[in-house]
């Protein structure tokens, strides 16, 4: 049976794209850019197109590679931590298209029929799944301080009200081990510039809280990072919770910049 090769790019864009609308979906994050979406999809088909006549072993293995590599691909604000598990997502995905395609084969509906059933199916899945009522909320923090750069995973604290009393910035709290990535602390009782102590209340009572005012933070909100304007506070001796503390205040798009 000759198949013609315009339907097949045209079926096969339509299917990428719909997976990899799923996969982001899955993941939290929101259509960015609708172009790079279709480019992408696009792109997929025509090496699958090409791939047709290429022996079965060599064509699965690119084939696999493509679907694990079109994700990050078509989703580029997506953060590192996750990408791993995008790449899993779309291999399995590909298959369990592949495989409803085929159960819905011998029905002897239209082809266009079963593409637009299964899109459906593979659309509207994410919003099926359950969800975690309690979950936390968390932030991706991306932070550079003079040579060092550091991605951090961060709690949103809506207890976290902290902001300096002289330049009004709200305060992202860090822990130790992650500040002494990004820059050298002073030794405990001692501040040096650019360091400055800021006064905190906690339910053990009143304490100093060493912060600095780093060379740039962004935030990752809705697939889209975003540059805000905080101090960082360096958690005391002890702690072993999130990375980061975030305030609620610095989600919200009135106090930060789109880059």
């Amino acid at each position: 049976m000759r198949v013609s090769i315009w339907l097949y790019i045209l079926y096969q864009t339509s299917l990428t794209g719909c997976l990899l609308m799923c996969i982001g979906l899955s993941a939290g994050l929101k259509r960015k850019s609708p172009v790079r979406l279709t480019l992408v999809s696009l792109g997929t088909a025509l090496l699958c197109a090409w791939m047709t006549s290429a022996p079965p072993i060599f064509r699965g293995m690119v084939l696999l590679l493509c679907a694990g590599m079109a994700p990050v691909l078509a989703w580029p604000g997506a953060p590192k931590r996750i990408w791993m598990r995008m790449i899993t997502t779309g291999c399995f995905l590909s298959l369990g298209m592949t495989g409803l395609l085929r159960f819905a084969a011998p029905f002897g509906l239209p082809a266009a029929l079963i593409i637009l059933l299964v899109c459906l199916l593979m659309r509207f899945t994410p919003a099926a799944l359950p969800k975690p009522e309690e979950a936390p909320a968390l932030a991706t923090v991306d932070v550079r301080h003079g040579a060092h750069h550091l991605t951090l995973t961060a709690l949103i604290d809506s207890g976290n009200l902290l902001r300096d009393p002289v330049t009004g910035l709200p305060v992202i709290v860090i822990s130790r081990r992650a500040a002494m990535r990004l820059t050298q602390l002073p030794g405990e009782g001692k501040v040096t510039y650019p360091f400055r102590l800021l006064t905190v209340r906690t339910v053990n009572g009143t304490g100093m809280m060493t912060v600095f005012h780093p060379d740039s933070v962004c935030l990752l909100k809705g697939g889209e990072w975003v540059r805000v304007e905080t101090l960082l506070g360096v958690s005391p001796e002890g702690y072993d919770g999130f990375q980061a503390l975030v305030p609620a205040s610095l989600m919200t798009r009135d106090l930060a910049m789109t880059i």
